[in-house]
């Protein structure tokens, strides 16, 4: 009898030790596997701001009444089309990396990175933008709401020029 008492406490005792080490493996880990997943959404999101770029440029080289249909996904953050500065933003508030000195627009091709501290501790504000001020005058469809999150498709289309700039309007297709 006293043999089963010791196979059964020995179960325990090793099933006990199991789950602590599972916790702590997850308390180490998921900081981890958080901060990874904050800087592949960051890198997929640089991806898409280049390619948007890359179409309004192209947009803007071919003239009046050229269009491209392009599709964004929004994981994370929101999506802004700001009409007052002509500027294309994504911002994306307490992220758990550090992407750019805090403070200090960094140049990446075309697209500028700005990292700033949060409220939160070790937690950071990412916003990654285009200026097309003095360039172009970005516009969007009136009534459309200047932010989207989730999968859309903007259609990008030269307008011709207004108040000396190539104005160049932004719109999803679902409005």
């Amino acid at each position: 009898m006293n043999k089963k008492g010791d196979i059964w406490i020995s179960a325990v005792l090793y099933f006990g030790l199991g789950i602590v080490v599972l916790s702590i493996m997850l308390a180490a880990g998921l900081p981890v596997i958080n901060k990874l997943r904050d800087k592949n959404v960051i890198i997929q999101t640089k991806q898409v701001m280049h390619t948007l770029d890359q179409n309004i440029r192209e947009v803007i080289k071919e003239g009046p009444g050229s269009q491209r249909i392009v599709t964004i996904n929004v994981k994370k953050g929101v999506f802004i089309i700001d009409e007052t500065n002509s500027q294309v933003i994504w911002m994306y508030n307490n992220s758990k990396i550090l992407i750019s000195d805090p403070g200090i627009p960094v140049p990446e091709g075309k697209i500028f990175v700005r990292t700033d501290n949060a409220a939160l501790k070790n937690t950071y504000n990412i916003m990654i933008y285009t200026d097309y001020n003095n360039i172009v005058q970005i516009t969007k469809k009136e009534g459309q709401a200047s932010t989207l999150n989730g999968i859309n498709d903007l259609i990008i289309r030269n307008e011709g020029i207004g108040n000396n700039l190539i104005k160049v309007s932004i719109s999803t297709t679902n409005q």
